[in-house]
């Protein structure tokens, strides 16, 4: 575990736009553009694809701030309007997004991104993050420049380059 928890830190010790994959980088760049004119969107997509990295990167970048879970939003001492909220491991379904979002609302966000596995199922813009093999050559250029050697080869996620457990689900 060790190791794991030592390859994670490496990872967010590098949360730049230059460690995106390309796959990375369009929804990196559509985020931020969705963002200027809409106060909500959806990223979603499969286990281990790179949509929380994006969202480090977006909060790195100081694009917004990032709570792993919808129970780490705080109310803190803040002029409001506040700037955009990231909130991840999302439920795609109506009734938990509408909660999320009206909460994110009465404590001042005004732009708020949910990062599920499926889309929403609320009317709201939603993109999509999908793994390719060139996404995945890129994550193991990423890894090895900061001396991570990949656990796998032919990986199912980007999990499975950091880690010999499964941790897709």
């Amino acid at each position: 575990m060790n190791r794991f928890v030592d390859i994670l830190n490496r990872i967010r010790q590098n949360t730049h736009p230059n460690w995106l994959t390309s796959s990375q980088q369009t929804v990196y760049d559509l985020s931020r553009e969705r963002l200027k004119f809409l106060d909500e969107v959806n990223l979603w997509g499969d286990h281990g694809v790179g949509k929380t990295f994006v969202c480090w990167v977006m909060y790195s970048q100081r694009l917004a701030d990032y709570v792993p879970r919808l129970e780490d939003v705080k109310q803190e001492e803040a002029l409001l309007p506040r700037r955009t909220i990231i909130v991840d491991n999302m439920s795609w379904q109506r009734a938990e997004v509408r909660d999320a979002l009206h909460f994110c609302r009465s404590l001042g966000y005004n732009k708020i991104m949910l990062i599920t596995t499926e889309p929403v199922q609320e009317q709201m813009a939603t993109l999509e993050l999908s793994l390719t093999n060139a996404d995945v050559e890129q994550v193991k250029r990423n890894l090895r420049s900061v001396g991570v050697a990949p656990y796998s080869d032919a990986p199912r996620n980007l999990w499975d380059l950091v880690s010999p457990l499964d941790l897709s689900g």
